[in-house]
């Protein structure tokens, strides 16, 4: 476990967040909880706290590599595909991704997570930059992920955990209590035997990990523009953009259609997401409210209703640390200030595009 997690401070617990500072704490986060809750940390360590020192401060992560993850619910929600055919959808992209690493000899060691799998690639080097160079390596990096999506159809990558400092991820090597299985090292030839091999071995504990490779990954860190991101400055990996090349797909929460980046940030159910992605969906939700909720004239909804209904939308999404009174403030204040939905370059500078989407630039179904 070491040898992922050697950057100190991170967070530990998706639920809590809660600061860590060396090994020992990870390990013993590891003893009191495994097999009573579902364990998680940040995927990175990073230099400093927030002012408070309850929580990392993202924009400084320490990055040595990054996490693939290949989940077998993205093959029931895009393939309709369902139970073992879900799974052994899951694992044949796993394969492909991990073939495809082992044939470049890149560094990469895979985990079978309990719905799917976790596929750790090292990087080159260790990356420690300022913030802005800090944003062009992780949106080169979801480009890259991006890019191998659509060149081997690897349908059940989740495209938006890549590269996210803020993002939790499992524990290697414990137990999964939703699906009661464990975190198992898998190999090349494991995947090759499919879901049902993979899932029978997971039903016992095995640690350590079996690395493949030798060499990581180089990043082609393509520069950005931050006035205008995406058209000057990343045509590395995606030139001029039109609607046609979207590479990131959206998807509807309780019949709204959800921008991917905060669908990223703050719209996993559980989760305990930073202050910052949570007021940008607060204000997005308030301008869906008030603009394009049925009948779609402004002056059918009014800020009241615009607030409540946003409200119960933040309230469905059951944020381990939510409270009704300080929600509700925060959504009457963005109502009263009238604050709109942040612009592309701004989501992009905070570090939380995803990638090209449907509402970039304002264009796309359901435009804002």
């Amino acid at each position: 476990m070491a040898h992922l997690f050697n950057h100190f401070p991170r967070e530990i617990d998706m639920k809590a967040r809660k600061v860590i500072r060396s090994i020992e704490q990870l390990q013993h986060y590891v003893n009191v909880t495994n097999g009573k809750d579902k364990l998680t940390t940040t995927v990175y360590g990073f230099k400093k706290l927030k002012t408070n020192g309850n929580r990392c401060e993202y924009s400084t992560a320490i990055i040595p590599h990054f996490v693939v993850d290949l989940d077998k619910g993205r093959a029931d929600e895009i393939l309709k595909l369902t139970g073992n055919a879900a799974g052994q959808r899951c694992t044949e992209d796993a394969h492909k991704l991990v073939k495809h690493l082992s044939r470049n000899d890149i560094r990469h060691a895979t985990w079978m997570s309990g719905g799917g799998y976790h596929i750790w690639v090292m990087l080159d080097q260790v990356y420690d930059l300022p913030t802005n160079e800090m944003n062009d390596l992780l949106f080169s990096g979801r480009a890259l992920i991006n890019k191998w999506i659509g060149d081997m159809d690897l349908v059940t990558i989740d495209p938006v955990v890549s590269f996210r400092p803020d993002r939790h991820i499992g524990i290697p090597n414990t137990f999964n209590t939703k699906r009661e299985l464990w975190s198992i090292p898998v190999t090349e030839e494991d995947l090759a035997k499919g879901w049902n091999h993979v899932t029978k071995e997971a039903k016992n504990p095995k640690g350590g990990m079996k690395p493949s490779g030798n060499n990581g990954l180089k990043i082609e860190i393509v520069k950005s523009d931050p006035g205008n991101p995406y058209m000057s400055g990343m045509t590395g990996y995606f030139g001029k953009f039109e609607p046609s090349e979207i590479s990131v797909s959206s998807r509807k929460l309780s019949g709204i259609p959800m921008l991917p980046c905060l669908d990223a940030a703050c719209c996993t159910k559980g989760d305990n997401p930073p202050h910052l992605p949570r007021s940008y969906l607060s204000m997005y939700l308030l301008d869906y409210f008030h603009k394009f909720a049925r009948p779609r004239s402004s002056s059918n909804v009014s800020p009241p209703d615009a607030v409540a209904q946003a409200h119960s939308f933040i309230q469905e999404l059951e944020w381990a640390d939510y409270n009704p009174k300080i929600t509700q403030e925060q959504l009457v204040h963005a109502s009263n200030r009238q604050y709109q939905t942040p612009s592309c370059p701004t989501i992009f500078r905070q570090g939380l595009c995803v990638g090209k989407c449907a509402f970039y630039d304002q264009k796309g179904v359901e435009s804002r």
